[in-house]
C-alpha cells in the first residue's frame, strides 16, 4: 500500500509499506530521516486518493538504504490494524479480511 509521508504539517514524499505488524511497519522509500523522527502516513488509494482522511503518527525506528522501520505511535488502533486488513466494532478486532 502507497502512503504519503508527513513531519511537523509537511509532506516529506511517498513510501510503500513492504511489511506491516501491529507495532509498526517497514516502508520502502527514498525520504531519509533520522531514527526517532516523528512522522505521519496518510494512506492513499490506487488513484493515489487519501482514503478518509486517514492519518497515523508513527516514530522511525530504523534506517537502511532501502527505507524506514517504524513504529506506531499508538499501537493497535484501528487504523493501523485496517492496513493489517483487521476489521474493528467499536475498536475491538473482529475478523481477518
Amino acid at each position: 500500500m502507497w502512503v504519503r509521508l508527513g513531519g511537523s504539517g509537511t509532506e516529506l514524499g511517498m513510501g510503500n509499506i513492504a511489511n506491516a505488524s501491529t507495532s509498526g511497519a517497514y516502508l520502502e522509500t527514498a525520504v531519509k530521516l533520522p531514527v526517532n523522527a516523528s512522522i505521519t502516513l496518510e494512506p492513499l488509494s490506487t488513484a493515489g486518493v487519501a482514503l478518509d482522511g486517514v492519518k497515523i503518527a508513527a516514530r522511525v525506528a530504523r534506517v537502511d538504504q532501502r527505507g524506514l522501520g517504524i513504529e506506531w505511535r499508538v499501537m493497535a488502533t484501528p487504523q493501523s490494524l485496517a492496513l493489517l486488513g483487521v476489521t474493528t466494532d467499536n475498536g475491538v478486532p473482529t475478523r481477518l479480511r
